[in-house]
């Protein structure tokens, strides 16, 4: 489905730090980009266009960009799939549980949260294992 796969070795063992986080937005970001399409339609592409915009300025992570990124994760999560703000786009396709295309969403999304986390975006305390 994704034009690169995603490798579970990739995910699971990534290097510390703001480092690591943006080697993984690096090297999956066409997937993540697949992703954010086919989860939100329009607004997902508007979405991983503003997060590749912001990671291209040098520096550290800006509050906007820190907040395009949790956003990202509560798509790959399908945290809006019953958000009536999300809802009004009519974006979010019905999965069914035995798609060839979930387990690599999945992936996906563990590694975007295991970036975050690495990068200080969101709490190592609030992951629940």
């Amino acid at each position: 489905m994704f034009h690169a796969s995603i490798h579970p070795a990739d995910i699971t063992n990534p290097a510390s730090g703001d480092v690591a986080f943006r080697r993984f937005l690096l090297s999956h970001s066409e997937p993540l980009g697949h992703a954010a399409v086919l989860l939100g339609g329009r607004r997902g592409a508007r979405l991983i266009n503003a997060i590749r915009e912001g990671l291209g300025q040098t520096g550290s992570l800006t509050r906007r960009l820190r907040g395009l990124l949790l956003e990202l994760r509560d798509l790959l999560f399908l945290e809006h799939a019953h958000s009536d703000d999300w809802d009004d786009y009519g974006c979010l396709p019905v999965l069914e549980p035995d798609d060839p295309m979930i387990p690599e969403l999945c992936l996906l999304a563990d590694g975007l949260e295991e970036a975050l986390r690495l990068a200080g975006v969101i709490s190592t305390n609030s992951w629940v294992a």
